[in-house]
């Protein structure tokens, strides 16, 4: 199956657009549970019918009548039903919740399987991991409860306004002019619950992200004895993600008092409206003399309008966590789009002449270093330069096709490309990363990715990347099994390993990004000649370094600021 056939959803351009659409999974759920939501309304306006009757007979009417049996089954069954809907409808909800969540996790795999190893560096393990097995299993909320109340919010209002309409217009307009004050407070809590939320879910990557890092090179932290600092640092993360979560709290619970203080005030106006009446200040508002039963009838129905609002408000900060779940959806979805679209574009042309003009990395909202222009011939070395965090490393990224470039051009033979995600281009150069991926598997399966290579060649890479002695001597040889990252070799080791792979492959751009920072001076030395012998056979070097030892090496350096 290619990429593009499991992206058969439509593109979405807004988080509440990708949501709405998951949300047709349950559509017939959500129509039952929206019903069962009015049969509920129905039993509380029935129930108020009944207590305000029972107690107008009883006190309030001349001749004292009782209730009958017949009141009380009325009673009791509306009682009973408004339960039973009530409990019926959470397990519809919670049912509708569960085939929409599987149906974005589906979709978050497609779009991952999609991918494949192209889903970095964009999307970090950890963000992955957040988002499948935690984010989207926490929208069982927003999914079970906040979608139905939506629609309950106004039709449940609305039953309880005409109801109150027929007794008295007055304490329906005061329903119908306070209840815009609890959605528009509810709008402004929901902004600032949405930047919570968004921060929260930022928190979390970036904890999980650290943590996922800090044990991979668990045994390269106890070696140098930085396990105590390490730790330090995941606790003061640990503590941002718990401040963070409590922030979200801090504004759920601060919008819900907010929006009982409103709902109270309002069914207060309205016992204030009956209280004054019935002590004959003023006779406005009713079709008729108000009694007993209508007084108690329109006074259990005040909470009751206010009810969903309330509920809403209260599950708002839901739909801000739903969002900032969608938002990280959507970017999952847009780079397998770009690498659909990618899959589907022109060969690369052999690399003879690489032009670049006013290159910047990054993005509109964080560009990432100044812009570069340069042209490489082959045999030619190019040194990039700049303090850390100038945008060097991004920069490697964008020219080896893993990051799109934010504006500038680049031309590959005098024909301007967009080479991001191109599987052409890839097949022409080589990266070699601060932190080089070894799989785990044999050193051979390393260095040859596959492919069929003799001994010989295996044993001349790993002599040009100086790293032949030290694996001649492991047990096995070339047959050594090593885990992740290099496992048990120094960090120097897995990177010249790396490196032997590079060199087995050919590539005609070498991309190096600070290959020598763990070699020791004569090693790096030596590594360096290698490098100058290897360009001197038509290949192109681009190589970031802060060694002032590596200068004398190139032919040209661009310094990188990275000042916007």
């Amino acid at each position: 199956m290619k990429p593009s056939d499991s992206l058969s959803e439509p593109e979405f351009q807004r988080p509440v657009a990708l949501l709405r659409y998951f949300s047709r999974y349950a559509r017939s759920d959500n129509a039952v549970a929206t019903l069962l939501g009015l049969v509920q309304v129905a039993m509380t306006i029935t129930l108020a019918y009944c207590v305000a009757s029972m107690l107008d007979g009883a006190v309030f009417q001349a001749e004292r009548s009782y209730p009958q049996s017949s009141d009380w089954l009325l009673l009791t069954a509306a009682l009973v039903l408004r339960i039973a809907a009530g409990y019926g409808q959470t397990l519809v909800g919670n049912r509708a919740s569960l085939k929409i969540r599987q149906a974005l996790r589906r979709y978050a795999l497609q779009r991952c399987f999609a991918l494949n190893v192209r889903l970095f560096p964009q999307f970090n393990s950890a963000e992955l991991s957040n988002l499948i097995a935690t984010e989207i299993d926490k929208q069982r909320g927003y999914f079970a409860d906040y979608i139905p109340l939506q629609r309950l919010a106004v039709l449940m209002p609305l039953a309880i306004l005409l109801a109150a309409s027929m007794v008295n217009w007055v304490v329906a307009l005061i329903f119908a002019f306070t209840a815009p004050l609890v959605v528009v407070f509810m709008i402004l809590a929901g902004w600032k619950a949405s930047d919570a939320s968004r921060d929260n879910l930022q928190q979390l990557n970036r904890l999980g992200h650290l943590l996922a890092d800090r044990l991979k090179n668990l045994q390269c932290l106890q070696l140098a004895q930085s396990t105590e600092q390490e730790a330090d640092r995941l606790f003061e993360q640990s503590e941002n993600y718990r401040k963070s979560t409590m922030e979200v709290l801090r504004v759920a619970f601060l919008s819900g008092t907010v929006l009982e203080f409103f709902s109270a005030i309002s069914v207060a106006l309205v016992a204030v409206y009956l209280g004054l009446y019935f002590l004959g200040k003023y006779d406005v508002g009713s079709w008729d003399t108000l009694g007993l039963y209508e007084g108690v009838f329109l006074l259990m129905l005040a909470p009751e309008f206010y009810l969903p609002l309330r509920r809403m408000g209260t599950l708002y900060h839901m739909r801000s966590d739903a969002t900032s779940m969608a938002e990280q959806l959507i970017r999952l979805d847009q780079l397998a789009r770009t690498a659909a679209r990618a899959d589907q574009q022109l060969t690369i042309p052999a690399l003879q002449r690489l032009e670049v003009d006013q290159l910047r990395s990054g993005s509109a909202d964080k560009p990432v270093h100044n812009p570069v222009s340069f042209t490489l011939m082959p045999g030619q070395k190019l040194l990039l330069k700049g303090p850390s965090g100038a945008g060097k490393t991004t920069l490697l990224d964008t020219l080896a096709g893993l990051r799109p470039r934010y504006q500038g051009e680049i031309s590959i033979n005098g024909l301007t490309l967009d080479i991001f995600q191109q599987q052409g281009w890839f097949a022409q150069i080589g990266y070699l990363s601060q932190k080089p991926e070894l799989l785990f598997a044999s050193i051979r399966d390393n260095l040859t990715l596959g492919r069929q290579y003799s001994d010989a060649q295996l044993q001349a890479a790993l002599h040009e990347a100086r790293i032949d002695d030290v694996v001649n001597a492991l047990p096995g040889g070339l047959d050594y099994v090593i885990s992740d990252s290099g496992g048990y070799l120094s960090g120097g080791q897995a990177q010249r390993i790396a490196l032997a792979r590079v060199f087995l492959h050919r590539p005609r751009l070498l991309l190096l990004d600070e290959p020598t920072a763990n070699l020791d001076q004569d090693t790096a030395m030596a590594f360096m000649e290698r490098l100058q012998s290897y360009t001197r056979s038509g290949a192109m070097l681009i190589m970031a370094s802060h060694r002032p030892a590596d200068q004398q090496f190139f032919d040209a350096e661009i310094i990188l600021s990275g000042e916007h």
